[in-house]
């Protein structure tokens, strides 16, 4: 979680599942994003389970996010969206 760790705040809530929320700024954008991790995949994390193996309930965006600080709508906006989706 290199972009998360040094450029997100993060919040803890114990109920209904302890889970850590971590907001900061989209790189792009400039907008708050937010992702909230389950507290047993931010501890496999931390053990040095690859990000994607760790993160299972995130999708690969919010996985990006964590890592880079680019939101989804940041990724939209660098790369455009995918052949055959509309914008």
């Amino acid at each position: 979680m290199r972009y998360a760790d040094g450029y997100c705040t993060y919040t803890e809530q114990h109920q209904p599942e302890h889970t850590y929320t971590f907001t900061g700024p989209c790189i792009v954008t400039g907008k708050p994003y937010s992702v909230t991790v389950k507290a047993a995949e931010l501890v496999a994390y931390r053990q040095g389970a690859l990000t994607q193996n760790a993160f299972k309930s995130l999708s690969a965006e919010d996985r990006e996010f964590l890592i880079s600080g680019s939101s989804p709508e940041g990724w939209k906006q660098l790369w455009g969206s995918e052949e055959g989706e509309d914008d």
